[in-house]
């Protein structure tokens, strides 16, 4: 089964699956790649590239605006159900609601912040994925607790981000060229690029063409999700 989810909105592919207790893979070719695996209709697992669980379908939009699906069938899936198959999709129809309004405060969950709170009041300060990871919460979750006190003025933002840390090599099959890709060493992180000057939309447009290209590598599913989060809501602090 394959198609445009112009014709078969993302929804009525799930309901379709669950209710017809389907096992196998659907996958999502668009802006945003993901997949979903279910085993007898309940969703086991899932995500974005290597980026896998509910904290990744989360971040995933129920209604794509463009792009095609694919569901291969394979009974071989096993895995035991993420969550009731009701409440992932009421979760994640929530979560879609309220991640803009969300971002529009914190830019995406890779924005470090620093304050008088837990895991926040380091002199460094913390991102929302580290505290997520530190604290065992959900993302969704801290992010809308960073944002609750962003507003009250208990947390500021850095100019840092999660991704400063990574360091990456650049693919000769992307295609792309220039300073950046040279520079892209696997050596210095993207931290270190960042502060001898590269621009950070640069440095996005050159990972993401990587990624599109087929690039993988350890963090590939988070960038992605992030980059293209900060494409449209932290465009203004680049």
């Amino acid at each position: 089964m394959q198609g445009l989810f112009f014709d078969a909105p993302l929804i009525g592919l799930l309901e379709l699956i669950h209710v017809s207790q389907k096992s196998g893979v659907l996958t999502a070719d668009a802006e945003l790649p993901f997949s979903l695996s279910f085993r007898a209709g309940e969703v086991v697992g899932g995500g974005i590239l290597d980026w896998q669980g509910l904290d990744a379908i989360y971040t995933c939009p129920l209604v794509p605006e463009a792009g095609g699906f694919s569901f291969r069938v394979d009974a071989g899936v096993g895995g035991d159900p993420l969550a009731p198959y009701g409440k992932i999709t009421a979760d994640w129809a929530r979560y879609s609601d309220d991640w803009n309004q969300i971002l529009a405060v914190i830019g995406s969950p890779s924005a470090v912040f620093q304050g008088d709170l837990p895991l926040f009041d380091g002199p460094q300060g913390l991102s929302v994925r580290a505290a997520a990871d530190s604290s065992g919460l959900p993302l969704f979750d801290v992010a809308e607790r960073v944002t609750a006190n962003v507003r009250a003025g208990r947390l500021r933002r850095l100019a840092t981000y999660a991704w400063y840390g990574l360091r990456i090599r650049h693919h000769p099959g992307s295609g792309r060229g220039g300073r950046l890709a040279q520079a892209l060493d696997g050596e210095r992180s993207l931290g270190d690029l960042a502060l001898e000057g590269y621009p950070l939309p640069e440095l996005r447009e050159d990972l993401l063409a990587e990624i599109r290209s087929g690039r993988r590598f350890p963090g590939c599913g988070w960038l992605l999700r992030d980059f293209l989060w900060e494409q449209r809501f932290d465009a203004g602090r680049s």
